[in-house]
């Protein structure tokens, strides 16, 4: 797996698809990484770590094989 961290930038996701982009800006390269995840769960998990402000927390997150967000946890800045 592939770990990186970052700043959520958003969140985009389509209805009914069950398929969203959580947008990270990855430091310290300074790209922005569209990750695809699955909406529900992940929207879960961003709502109990963050309430509802998750633009602008600071995560690290890890990918699988294939790109897919597998998982995050919260950063201290």
């Amino acid at each position: 797996m592939t770990t990186r961290s970052g700043q959520i930038v958003g969140f985009n996701s389509t209805m009914g698809s069950g398929i969203a982009t959580l947008s990270v800006a990855v430091e310290p390269q300074g790209y922005v990484a569209h990750v695809p995840c699955e909406a529900g769960p992940t929207v879960r998990a961003l709502r109990n770590a963050f309430g509802d402000a998750i633009i602008g927390q600071e995560i690290e997150f890890e990918l699988d094989t294939l790109g897919v967000l597998a998982s995050f946890i919260p950063r201290e800045v």
